[in-house]
């Protein structure tokens, strides 16, 4: 028995009880190791702070973040610990999670596009995981109730199925906030699959013709004016980028 924030109230009946305080620890960790490298890379690019390396290789922090995600879940599923170990290895989890998602534009590209406009895909990947952690925190069913008792298993199996339909197309029509999001809230997933795909996605190069992807292409326009502002968002959460890409040619 752990319940550690007992003094938080609704926290022993919500989340202790509920079991859901592992999850609470994962984003707890997250949040705070997010906060910790952001700050620290932010401040070092200030003050001129080379980068660390091993053996004269930039280690880049997404390393240790994998390296602890695996360690964590690989111990969870193994030795499938209980109270203090597991609280701990959800930390572990958390705070891999949070330096791996940090830098997923440079999973994403192959490239160090940290500090350009492509790196703030890091920014919108860790919000995406951190929301979804979070509503999967809040959704948490009273433990009173057995929602298995409330609702056939036929028809709770036929909405998520029909919903990560939705979800899927969401996706394949280069929506991805939307497919993410929408897997939580079916309405999301609906939204993005209903509206009209991205010119590069999937969806478009497979369905569309050619003055159907102009139309895309012109909406895509639209869009990246409207949401110009939550640029200024991302940078204040991860910094202004200052440097440009520089595109190899695909190979």
């Amino acid at each position: 028995m752990t319940d550690f924030f007992r003094f938080i109230p609704g926290y022993e009946h919500y989340v202790f009880r509920a079991g859901r305080e592992p999850l609470f620890f994962l984003l707890l960790s997250f949040l705070l190791t997010f906060v910790v490298a952001r700050t620290y890379t932010r401040v070092g690019r200030a003050r001129g702070w080379r980068s660390g390396s091993v053996r004269g290789v930039h280690l880049h922090h997404l390393v240790p973040g994998v390296i602890a995600c695996l360690a964590a879940g690989t111990a969870i599923i193994a030795f499938r610990p209980a109270g203090a170990s597991r609280l701990a290895l959800s930390c572990l989890f958390g705070l891999g999670a949070a330096l791996t998602l940090d830098e997923f534009a440079l999973i994403l590209h192959l490239e160090d596009v940290y500090w350009t406009e492509a790196g703030r895909s890091s920014i919108e990947a860790t919000l995406i995981g951190f929301s979804l952690a979070t509503l999967c925190l809040l959704t948490t069913a009273p433990i009173e109730s057995d929602p298995r008792k409330d609702m056939p298993h036929w028809v709770l199996g036929g909405v998520i199925g029909v919903n990560m339909a939705f979800a899927l197309i969401a996706f394949l029509k280069g929506k991805f906030k939307l497919g993410a999001f929408g897997i939580v809230l079916p309405g999301l997933a609906v939204i993005g699959a209903w509206r009209l795909a991205k010119p590069r996605s999937v969806w478009a190069h497979s369905f569309y013709g050619p003055e159907k992807v102009e139309r895309s292409r012109a909406r895509a326009a639209v869009q990246s004016a409207r949401y110009a502002r939550l640029g200024r968002v991302y940078d204040l959460i991860g910094g202004k980028p200052h440097l440009e890409r520089h595109r190899h040619p695909v190979r």
